[in-house]
């Protein structure tokens, strides 16, 4: 006979993972449902309960964490593209704080300054800018903006 965790044992588990870091109820409700070593497995039922009350009493809220996790990835320099790709892989929905041109003519004039004097520079950057979830025709124009404006100031 398989043994189940008692809802109090589980509730108590929920709230310590809250105290660590925000979550979304469905990424709570699949950390719960975690088989742990030599634990007994939850019921499904009361993860469902747990979650239930923990959104009504207003300590789990997908809305509020998702714009936090949406700021917090447009502040590592994310794009629309990627903020939404992780807000999706975690089962949330926002929208992204900023909009991609500004993002990335902030990132060129900033954080990528320094290694856009090379091709092998500007290689590494447009990467880089891809990996954060920037289209590839965003990456263009806004690094050709940018070049123009290098140019124009050294003239």
């Amino acid at each position: 006979m398989i043994e189940c965790e008692p809802y109090d044992r589980l509730w108590n588990r929920a709230l310590w993972y809250l105290g660590r870091r925000d979550y979304g109820s469905r990424e709570l409700r699949l950390k719960l449902l975690k088989p742990r070593p030599n634990k007994p497995l939850p019921e499904e039922g009361d993860v469902d309960r747990a979650i239930a009350r923990l959104l009504e009493l207003d300590l789990l809220n997908d809305e509020r964490y998702a714009q936090r996790l949406a700021q917090a990835l447009s502040r590592k320099g994310y794009g629309a593209r990627g903020i939404a790709y992780e807000l999706k892989r975690r089962g949330l929905e926002a929208e992204a704080p900023i909009e991609d041109g500004e993002r990335l003519a902030e990132l060129l004039h900033g954080k990528y300054e320094g290694k856009l004097g090379d091709e092998k520079g500007l290689r590494a950057v447009y990467n880089a800018l891809l990996r954060k979830g920037f289209s590839h025709a965003d990456i263009r124009t806004a690094m050709k903006d940018y070049l123009e404006e290098e140019l124009d100031a050294d003239l």
